[in-house]
């Protein structure tokens, strides 16, 4: 590649060269059109010794599969929600840490809440989430 663009700029030196050199009456035009062909040439040859064949046969599809980010969506949701919880515990009155684990492939997510207030913030969480979908767990405040 650098001594394909050498080549080009040496062969853009050489035709202004010839061109100041050259006097401008007659058959300037002609000087002037056999040096742009002359250029046109230095750009172009070096794609008749590329092996195109080669290039033909890349593929240009690659077997890397994409990340799977599932999980980590998973636990963004999980911890997005436990904010929350948490927030609408806060304003009904009950101090509490929220933590929930995400669904297993075959069991539901799973919510713990750590509280001095056991059975208000269980009542509580019961009813702003599905009971269904979740597991509930209490435990005592963690320090």
């Amino acid at each position: 590649m650098k001594l394909w663009a050498l080549n080009i700029c040496v062969a853009c030196i050489l035709a202004g060269a010839l061109d100041l050199f050259l006097p401008r009456q007659g058959s300037f035009k002609s000087i002037k059109t056999v040096l742009a062909l002359y250029i046109l040439v230095s750009v172009v040859s070096p794609a008749a010794g590329a092996d195109w064949r080669g290039l033909a046969d890349l593929s240009f599809e690659t077997a890397a599969q994409p990340a799977d980010y599932t999980a980590y969506v998973s636990d963004l949701a999980a911890a997005q929600l436990a904010q929350q919880l948490e927030s609408r515990l806060a304003d009904a009155g009950v101090v509490a840490q929220v933590r929930i684990t995400a669904a297993a492939a075959d069991a539901p997510a799973a919510v713990t809440l750590f509280t001095d207030q056991p059975e208000e913030a269980l009542a509580l969480a019961k009813e702003l989430l599905d009971e269904t979908a979740y597991t509930f767990d209490t435990a005592p405040p963690q320090t």
